[in-house]
């Protein structure tokens, strides 16, 4: 697990941020429509390295701040950014595979962390 608080100069490992309690938001939310996230390894819940998920955001299902309430347990690293004009999110089941995957912005950011 790596997740950056909103105002943190460094990312957190291994641990989730404290947003229910009110003390900590992400830099990159999992509370929109089209979040991408790693998914949980098996052995000890930290991210795993090669298996991640669209997330499905219903505010309808959200807390009472509108987020999600896994918000800050699942590092997430980017967001879909088109196709949901067609409905594509929406088509998404679980298995379904992924053809191409393309950084559009921020590559100049990218950080390949020593941890």
């Amino acid at each position: 697990l790596e997740v950056k608080a909103l105002d943190g100069f460094e990312p957190r490992y291994r641990s989730p941020l404290n947003v229910m309690g009110g003390e900590e938001m992400p830099t990159l939310p999992l509370s929109v429509n089209g979040a991408l996230a790693m998914a949980r390894g098996d052995e000890d819940g930290t991210s795993s390295s090669t298996q991640f998920f669209v997330y499905q955001f219903d505010k309808r299902s959200a807390g009472l701040g509108g987020l999600a309430f896994e918000e800050g347990e699942f590092s997430v690293f980017g967001y879909v950014v088109r196709g949901e004009e067609e409905g594509f999110l929406a088509q998404l089941n679980t298995g379904d595979t992924i053809v191409k995957a393309e950084v559009v912005e921020g590559a100049d950011r990218l950080v390949k962390s020593s941890q």
